[in-house]
């Protein structure tokens, strides 16, 4: 990979990784929703002002409605139902066993690229897939 693959690959690491102790700590006294909701609203206050700043609005106006809608289903499908329930699931137990559990969603990915995008299950993919399984079975035991 190159330095600039690698680096961002570690940072992405790093924010993603270190979220959901924020997210625990504020859960702790807190509503779900309310939490989601302040989360969403900083994230997307953040957004909106970069979007502006670095002129990248414009390219709203190229959108297709199709890609609109799919955009605008991915913030309503993961955006805020996946977050809700994440949340919850967060607010209930150990940071350390949601996280890899929830985080194998690219599970329901690879089997809904299959079935409606048409995407191939390489014997590679394959194995990836039943490693993660049995992976998930022995975090869940643990």
């Amino acid at each position: 990979m190159e330095g600039k693959v690698v680096a961002l690959w570690l940072l992405t690491l790093l924010f993603w990784g270190s979220a959901p102790l924020f997210e625990k700590i504020g859960l702790h006294g807190t509503d779900p929703l309310l939490a989601l909701t302040l989360r969403t609203g900083v994230a997307a206050l953040i957004l909106i002002l970069a979007t502006l700043l670095s002129g990248k609005f414009s390219g709203m106006a190229v959108l297709t409605w199709r890609e609109f809608l799919a955009l605008a289903m991915s913030g309503l499908v993961a955006g805020v139902l996946g977050m809700f329930t994440y949340f919850s699931l967060l607010k209930t137990g150990a940071a350390s066993k949601i996280v890899p559990l929830t985080a194998a969603y690219p599970l329901v990915t690879a089997l809904l690229a299959f079935l409606f995008l048409g995407e191939k299950l390489s014997l590679m993919r394959l194995l990836g897939i039943l490693l993660t399984v049995a992976g998930l079975i022995i975090l869940e035991r643990s």
